[in-house]
């Protein structure tokens, strides 16, 4: 996947990229409609591009799905083990109300879950999960491609 960018800070060999939203964001709803994030999506790269040059965004298709896969299925996952540890342990505390005691343990398990993702994120943003530069286009109309 390959999405076009205009450089709005550069400092230090990093910049900061703004994407118009794209289509693929259909009916995500994960911004509010009519907002400015929802126009707009911002990230940070490594790169030496200057403010206001055009840059090419690549990000396998891939990673993006198996990125969505783990987004989704840890969370359930965690949601799940709470709900079955939940469920045995209400037979052995009979004096509590089994359907709560399975609904804590679910959401416990759910939290657990997000956490452990905020653990594992950092080394997943690195590497092959990384966006990269692909190309840029300066304002004066040149551009350079970028080496893989």
């Amino acid at each position: 996947m390959i999405n076009k960018g205009v450089v709005t800070e550069s400092a230090a060999g990093k910049m900061t990229v703004v994407f118009e939203r794209p289509e693929a964001c259909g009916d995500c709803h994960n911004c509010p409609r009519g907002s400015e994030s929802c126009k707009q999506h911002t990230i940070f790269l490594k790169g030496d591009a200057h403010v206001g040059d055009t840059v090419s965004v690549e990000l396998d298709d891939s990673h993006v799905m198996l990125a969505s896969m783990v987004a989704y299925l840890i969370p359930l996952a965690g949601f799940i083990l709470g709900l079955v540890l939940g469920y045995v342990l209400s037979f052995r505390f009979p004096q509590w109300n089994s359907e709560l005691f399975t609904a804590v343990f679910a959401i416990a398990g759910t939290v657990l879950a997000y956490l452990f993702m905020r653990v594992i994120d950092p080394h997943f943003a690195k590497g092959r999960w990384e966006p990269r530069v692909v190309s840029i286009e300066h304002e004066n109309g040149s551009s350079e491609a970028k080496a893989s």
